[in-house]
């Protein structure tokens, strides 16, 4: 059999994501002026928000195929928090662009819309939700695990073309209920005309679309079989730092179906910026690799408490050395995301700006004499924030008289507002500033 090529995402330095192909000699990085090694503290604060690199599924190209460049590229806007922004090589300030506005297009890569999917859709009957148990008395061996868990993890194949199965992307998937529902990663789909289900008793079926969701990267599939094992969900809420969890997935392909590794929580709460949103995501140490999208992190009870949806990077900066950070969404927020998919086929309601923000890297702002703020790398159309002239350069100062620093000010603000709801903004532009009143919108309507 002739060996197809395999795709992956790495880290496109400190920021942004590129897929380079897995083959005898390396792929070339994108042409980038060079970072120097971040500050001590600047390593520690910012080492989240600059490292994460790719969400966790992967490409396959045809037989007989010269490699393509895949058709979604991953760009990843970092929100950068002014301890955690890299600072230009001491003596080298030539390398600021003549504009500020200049210097952040090429400092802030484009954030990528994720592309639609076009597979067929289904409704949900009405009631179907997840639910969340508390944890059992006893814990489980890892054998015992396995054994209860394994059922329940499935194998997703994506096809961007109608009738060629020769390029497509592999991922994992949960059992929801026993006639065939099942969650995964939204950008396992995202370009996807057509989905395959495989079982884990190599049973395959043709998948439907319940619902998916970019912002958050939940999927909900529907196959038409009435037999399957669903899995147990618990509380992520109650976990602690230290608890043992395993990740069940599909890692690099058909070979290597349900595989465990083992290992424990070792962050919580940790914010990563993706397609314009902040995910607030569990850390783990248990490998996960690509083809991992959409698969179960599991408790020492055998319930599952994440979906794993993204990894750092084996190597950053040449000398800082990444193992065993991998990251999946808490199931709080899988429940809350699956459940509107299950009940609406998208999540409706959630407010926003329409505006892509990030903070201020401090040699910029000495160099440009730029205020403390968030800087508007993008606008989108059908906001109020275009509509009332926000433009890409601004710099955010202040919200609701509120100072903006890093990014998470603006977004705990918004989260506990409604569609409809109004901030008054202060804007930075041309050297002087001035204030204007914006109304958040469902963020269906602009991403």
């Amino acid at each position: 059999m002739t060996e197809k090529n395999w795709y992956e995402t790495e880290a496109d330095g400190d920021r942004g994501g590129w897929y380079a192909p897995l083959s005898d000699s390396p792929a070339p990085a994108p042409s980038r002026k060079p970072h120097s090694p971040w500050k001590a503290a600047a390593l520690v604060l910012g080492l989240l928000l600059l490292l994460v690199s790719s969400c966790l599924f992967f490409r396959r190209d045809g037989e007989g195929e010269e490699p393509e460049s895949p058709d979604r590229d991953f760009a990843f806007q970092w929100d950068f928090g002014r301890d955690g922004a890299p600072s230009l090589p001491d003596g080298d300030k030539d390398g600021f662009a003549d504009s500020f506005q200049d210097f952040f297009q090429e400092y802030y890569s484009s954030v990528e819309s994720a592309e639609p999917c076009d597979i067929p859709t289904v409704e949900a009957p009405e009631g179907l939700s997840i639910e969340l148990r508390e944890t059992r008395e006893e814990e489980l061996s890892l054998q015992e695990i396995y054994r209860r868990c394994s059922p329940f993890i499935v194998a997703v194949s994506a096809y961007p073309d109608e009738s060629s199965d020769l390029r497509y992307s592999w991922g994992t998937g949960v059992v929801l209920t026993r006639d065939g529902y099942i969650v995964t990663n939204s950008h396992v789909v995202e370009g996807a005309c057509r989905a395959r289900v495989t079982l884990q008793d190599d049973r395959e079926f043709e998948a439907r679309l319940v619902g998916n969701d970019s912002r958050s990267d939940i999927a909900v599939l529907k196959i038409e079989a009435n037999d399957l094992t669903p899995a147990e969900f618990g509380r992520a809420d109650t976990l602690q730092v230290g608890d043992s969890v395993v990740a069940l997935g599909n890692p690099l392909g058909d070979s290597f179906r349900c595989t465990m590794t083992d290992g424990i929580i070792t962050g919580i709460g940790r914010d990563i910026s993706y397609h314009g949103a902040t995910l607030t995501l569990l850390q783990t140490n248990a490998a996960i690799n690509e083809g991992n999208s959409g698969g179960a992190l599991i408790n020492s009870y055998g319930q599952v408490v994440g979906i794993t949806n993204m990894k750092m990077s084996n190597t950053y900066a040449g000398s800082v050395t990444i193992e065993g950070v991998g990251f999946a969404i808490p199931s709080e927020t899988v429940k809350d995301m699956a459940d509107a998919l299950l009940r609406d086929g998208a999540v409706l309601g959630r407010p926003a700006l329409g505006i892509t923000v990030g903070a201020i890297p401090e040699d910029a702002a000495e160099h440009y004499d730029l205020p403390d703020g968030l800087y508007v790398s993008a606008v989108s159309e059908g906001s109020d924030c275009k509509a009332k002239g926000i433009r890409v350069g601004d710099v955010l100062t202040h919200a609701n008289g509120k100072p903006l620093t890093v990014t998470g000010d603006l977004v705990g603000m918004i989260a506990d507002m409604t569609v409809g709801d109004t901030l008054t903004l202060t804007v930075f532009r041309d050297g002087e500033s001035f204030e204007t009143v914006v109304a958040l919108v469902d963020v269906n309507d602009v991403y």
